[in-house]
């Protein structure tokens, strides 16, 4: 017996690992995909143990445009050969040097070299020849600019003005620098991940704030229609799910009508709407499971209900309470149609941005850059499951107190 006990130990034990590896495996070779150098993945051979690692890609991804443009102004000075005749200034060869700031802290300083550009001026021109300007720049590899315009430039002195006739090109030269804090704010990652941050922390918020005195409500309070509310509560929300793009027609033209259109709380807002049937419903079932006797004791020491639901109910339920937010938070961290639908670009969060890398697919596509961006969105989640693991299973199993 105890042999046949161990076989099938040992055989149940294995085939565990066998659908383990198999829901793994996926995440792994994402994983893979993400150290690997970019000219690798065109070949068709699978590598369970990589042999060329680089961490190019995460780097990319904190620190690097990550597709996006920067168009800022600077300031700076222009050095190099130059001659003038009449009221033009004629500049051989020669040097801009400039720098943009955001803060006290964070910016970049860049240097682009110019030939045979021209300056319309007024007044005697002498050094140092101040020079201000927008610079666009779309490409960079390893502090050398790839691919940047130079436009609006006007130059300045002492007792001299003037402005370069057209705009500057510059590709494959010139160098650019970042301060420490300066690629945080350039990097398109976490400008996207800020209004991740911000759109899934309001949807925690806001559904604690429906879910928790509606789930006491359900629980401990009578009422006409109490048994019968909750039921058809869940249901039309899932029936209106149903409706699709009527659904989301409708909610366009309501929040384009109430100026709510590209508002991160307004759509906060929304998501903690869908949500807070299926939450309620959670967390009123886990409160169901804590004995009454405690509000009752509490409403004879003249508590509020308000009070009950701060000093009593908060920290016997916060198991439940956790799950709730647990699940608020994935569903704002990681919804993509009404994002894509509600907001314009600059207040997308990173669901959106990580779909639109897909937008160069048969283009020649970054695969180590987009696995690596799919890793670090999913990131928080998995944290935050790590962290919260106890009070999840305890609240999804209903595990309050007992009489």
């Amino acid at each position: 017996m105890r042999r046949r006990d161990l076989g099938k130990t040992i055989l149940l034990t294995g085939l565990a690992l066998v659908v383990l590896f198999i829901i793994l495996f996926p995440v792994y070779y994402i994983f893979l995909v993400s150290i690997k150098p970019s000219a690798t993945l065109a070949t068709t051979k699978l590598e369970l143990i990589p042999k060329n690692v680089t961490i190019e890609g995460y780097k990319d991804v904190l620190f690097g445009l990550g597709g996006e443009k920067i168009d800022a102004n600077f300031t700076g000075t222009l050095k190099g050969e130059y001659s003038i005749s009449g009221n033009t200034l004629y500049v051989q060869s020669g040097v801009i040097e400039g720098k943009v700031k955001y803060g006290p802290f964070t910016g970049f300083t860049f240097s682009v070299p110019i030939k045979r550009k021209l300056f319309s001026v007024s007044g005697k021109v002498s050094e140092p020849i101040n020079i201000e300007g927008e610079i666009i720049i779309t490409k960079i590899e390893d502090e050398k600019i790839g691919f940047a315009i130079i436009k609006n430039v006007t130059i300045y002195g002492q007792g001299f003005e003037g402005m370069l006739k057209g705009y500057i090109v510059t590709r494959n030269s010139g160098t650019l620098k970042f301060s420490l804090l300066g690629k945080f704010v350039n990097s398109a990652f976490f400008k996207y991940f800020k209004n991740s941050l911000i759109l899934a922390g309001l949807t925690v918020i806001l559904t604690l704030l429906f879910v928790i005195p509606a789930a006491y409500a359900f629980s401990r309070m009578k009422f006409f229609g109490r048994e019968h509310i909750l039921y058809f509560y869940l249901m039309f929300t899932q029936v209106a799910g149903g409706l699709g793009i009527a659904g989301l027609i409708a909610l366009y033209g309501m929040l384009v009508k109430l100026g709510l259109y590209n508002k991160l709380p307004a759509l906060a807002l929304v998501y903690a709407a869908g949500g807070v049937p299926f939450n309620t419903w959670l967390l009123k079932s886990y409160i169901d499971s804590i004995s009454p006797d405690f509000d009752e004791a509490a409403l004879v020491d003249g508590a509020s209900y308000w009070q009950i639901i701060r000093y009593v109910l908060l920290p016997m339920a916060l198991p439940g309470i956790a799950t709730v937010a647990i699940f608020a938070f994935i569903g704002g961290w990681t919804e993509f149609i009404l994002a894509s639908l509600l907001l314009t670009k600059e207040n997308q969060p990173l669901s959106v941005w990580i779909y639109t890398l897909m937008g160069s697919i048969g283009r020649g596509i970054d695969w180590n850059y987009f696995a690596a961006a799919a890793l670090l969105f999913a990131l928080p989640v998995f944290i935050m499951f790590m962290l919260a693991q106890n009070y999840i299973r305890s609240g999804l199993t209903i595990g309050g107190l007992k009489e």
